[in-house]
Parts: C-alpha cells; structure tokens; sequence
C-alpha cells in the first residue's frame, strides 16, 4: 500500500461511476494519493468534463446508464494522450479486458475494487502520466532553454547554484579547485570558469596528470630544450607558457608525483617558469584551477601530497555534485545527447519513452553524466526508430565506474549504487522469470523501510545504510 508520502499536488482524476455509494467508495479510497477529483454518473456528464482538464487519470465504469464507458475513454486518451485510464466493471469479461487494453487502458479492474490495488493502480498511472508530460514539455524546448550554461546541460537547482558559483569565481585570479566524483564535468566547469573570466580570449590548457608519466610531468609542465634529455628532438613549449595571460587547468592533480609537486610550488610562488635545459626563468601570467575525484586532504595527511601546495591551491572550492542528485537533469542531458548523437549518426529518433524515462531516472548512475552519456550513445548506435524504448538501452550492460578511488559498485546491490541492505532480499537462486526491475525491488524496499519507521526518512535512510537526500530523490520521481 502506498504511504502518505505518494501523493500528487496537482493531478486530476475523472471518476466515472452510476452508482453513488460506489463513486463515493472510490472517492476515499483515493483521497490519500492527494489528487484533485471530480465525480460524474453519466456518458453525458463524462464527455462535458473531457475538456475541463488536464485530467492524468480516469476511473472509468463500463457500464453506464446512457452508454459505454468505453466512449469516454476514447474521448479523454483523444484530448489528453497521457491520461492513465482505468477501466472497472462489474462483469469479468475477458472480452471486455481485452477490449479495454486495445483501447489504451492502463488497467482493468473487477468489482468490488480492493482499495490496496485501486491505490497501487492508480499510483502507478498517474506516476507514468506525470512524466509523460515531463518528458512532452522538455521535446518541445529549444535547446537554449534546457538549462544550458556553456558545455553543461541542466536547470536543477544544485546546477543552477553550480552557475552561479562559476560566474562569480570567474572574475578573480584566484586559484579555484574543483571538486566531484569522477564523470561529473570537471573539465568542462573549468572551462566555463575560463569562457566566463576576463581571459576569455586567452589560452585555456588543460592537462590530465593521471594520464601522463611521472618522468615526462616536468617537461610537460615546463617545456624542455632541445638535447634536454634523451629523446628531447626539439625544442617544446609547455603548458604553463601555453597558457601565459589564460588558465591552466590540472585534472587530477592527486596523481602528481611529489617531487614535481615542489618544481609547481615554486613556479605558483614566484610566477616564473624555466624550461628543461634553460638557465633563464621567463614570467608567466597564469590563473590555476585543478580538480581531483580523491579526497586531497586525505592525501595531504597520508604524506603523498605536499601541504604547502594544497593551501596554495585550496582557496576556492567549487563543488560538482553527482548525477544522481541531479533530478530531471537526468533527462534533460540524455535528451540533448539524443538529438546530438541522433544527427550524428542520421538516426530518427526524438524522444524516450515513458518507460525508458522511469528507468533513466531510477538508476543511480555510478559514472555520472560520462556513463549516461555512454548509454544514450550505444542505444542509438545499436538501434533506430522516433522512440527510445526501456529495452534499447544498455542499463545492465553500462559500466559501473567507481566512485571516489574505490571498487565499482554493483548494479543489482541494494540501491542502485547503495550497500544492499534493503529489506527485500533476492531470491535465492535468480532466473529470467522471478527477476524484477531494479527500480521496482528499490521502491519497494524504501516503502516497507518508511512504513516500519512511522514515515520518518531520516530513521528509514538510517536502517537502509543510505543518506536521506536518496530517499528524497528516489520519492520525488515516483511523484
């Protein structure tokens, strides 16, 4: 049974039902899911409300004095193709089912209606009719008004304040680090610091410290001479003159070894660099911003990263949060990748379907924006048509990217990216027919987790081993 946290500010509901006591049964049994309802007893009174909506879902009788309930459905799924219709009726037909799921019914229900069910039913058709018009409004944006600021796609609020913050330390000198877990956009927040600061039409550098071996840091650094050392063939300029009057960007910056460490100290301290095989220092105007996915403070006190160059660099913090904190960002990204790779590849497609929307904004996300643009990327390589359905994409098959230096997490465990402590355990022994969605087995452990905690979320987080703020997310997608 839903708990009073499943409730839907806003939506409609049209009941359609003859029988008075009947359609005032209904009318409590729903009224814990905080719907809006209107009641009618007729075809007649039924069709005069089709217009009155939106309506994200009817409960429709088939059986009425003055003709079909059938007609009403075909009128309201014509004027609000997203309305979650369920169909009640008095007869057990199996033609009448049948009727009803080729008509475009969520579901078909038999008198008398058990009020867990109704609940349930209904929940799940208004959950599926609100992102359903979620989804129609973000097709019908231009990309300009998908929250887009430079390389970022998003308009939630913990972007907007990421927006913010990038405009603001834009304008200083100041060495910025940026914090976040691996595939949050580090680079590309650099950047937008750099495209929005007075050194917009200067040099923006960018070199990846992970990535680039510990004997060959200083050279790229600082350059070299020809002759320097073995294998130096020719003269060669390195990123800190590179960069001279813009911003030099070091990503991951923890991988630096720490003899390096000290040649880049000095180079901050006095604003002079000297290339490998020089004996004269040349002047170098450049604005430092770095970024790790490990904690540096962590390093600082391991003796793996010098502190004197931390304080250097930790003046301003700025902070990338995950995608899964992210909301309908979600969406949005994979929209803008969809359209993107879509062009690219001369595919068709223009949308997600509602299922495949529900399953995107379940998932958790390890690898963050970089893992989800890696789905949306082989969904539409692999496949083609306008919609993209729950089964095109690669969710199981998507790499599970570590967070924070540690192991991968698994894609079935618990939360998605959570320990898996949940109250509901897998069955012993898994096959094709007793494994549900991952979004259903999470649901449903949250749910038993608020009912046995009164409805208090911190309490429920605490036995779940998760932090309140995924409860939160995970319910404001269901609502």
């Amino acid at each position: 049974m839903p708990t009073p946290n499943h409730t839907f500010p806003g939506c409609r509901l049209l009941i359609v039902e003859d029988v008075l006591p009947l359609a005032i049964q209904y009318r409590v049994m729903v009224k814990p899911l905080g719907v809006e309802i209107v009641t009618t007893a007729s075809v007649r009174e039924a069709l005069s409300q089709v217009n009155n909506g939106p309506w994200h879902a009817a409960l429709v009788d088939i059986n009425l004095p003055d003709g079909s309930g059938f007609e009403v459905m075909q009128a309201l799924t014509s004027r609000w193709p997203h309305c979650s219709v369920i169909v009640v009726s008095g007869e057990d037909s199996i033609d009448n089912a049948v009727r009803a799921a080729h008509a475009g019914a969520k579901d078909f229900l038999e008198k008398p209606v058990d009020t867990d069910r109704l609940q349930i039913t209904l929940r799940n058709g208004l959950q599926a009719a609100s992102l359903a018009q979620r989804v129609e409004k973000l097709e019908q944006l231009e990309p300009a008004q998908r929250g887009q600021f430079h390389a970022f796609v998003g308009s939630s609020p913990v972007m907007r304040a990421v927006y913010q913050m990038v405009e603001t330390v834009s304008q200083s000198k100041a060495p910025v680090f940026i914090r976040g877990e691996t595939g949050t956009g580090k680079e590309l927040a650099a950047d937008a610091i750099h495209s929005c600061s007075p050194r917009k039409n200067k040099p923006f550098v960018a070199l990846n410290c992970a990535t680039i071996p510990k004997d060959l840091m200083e050279s790229e650094l600082f350059g070299h001479t020809k002759g320097a050392f073995t294998g130096a063939t020719a003269d060669r300029t390195g990123a800190f003159m590179e960069a001279d009057q813009g911003s030099l960007f070091l990503d991951e910056i923890a991988e630096m070894d720490i003899g390096v460490q000290a040649k880049l100290l000095r180079a901050l301290q006095t604003g002079e660099v000297k290339r490998l095989g020089e004996t004269r220092s040349k002047t170098v105007d450049v604005r430092i911003i770095c970024a790790t996915h490990r904690d540096l403070y962590a390093q600082v006190q391991a003796g793996r990263f010098r502190e004197d160059l931390f304080y250097r660099l930790y003046v301003i913090a700025l902070d990338l949060p995950p995608l899964r904190e992210r909301g309908d960002d979600i969406l949005e990204i994979a929209q803008a990748m969809l359209t993107r790779y879509s062009s690219e590849d001369k595919k068709r497609f223009k949308r997600f379907s509602a299922d495949s929307c529900t399953a995107l904004l379940a998932r958790s996300w390890p690898g963050n924006v970089r893992e989800l643009m890696n789905v949306v990327r082989a969904a539409v390589a692999l496949h083609d048509g306008e919609t993209v359905e729950v089964g095109m994409l690669p969710l199981q098959q998507s790499a599970a990217a570590p967070k924070s230096g540690g192991s991968p997490a698994p894609l079935t465990a618990g939360l998605a990216g959570e320990p898996a402590s949940s109250p509901v355990s897998a069955p012993p022994q898994a096959s094709p027919e007793n494994i549900r969605p991952l979004a259903q087995v999470e649901q449903e452990a949250i749910e038993a987790a608020m009912r046995a905690c009164g409805g208090n979320i911190t309490r429920a987080a605490k036995a779940l081993q998760v932090n309140p703020s995924t409860i939160h997310r995970k319910m404001s997608v269901w609502t």
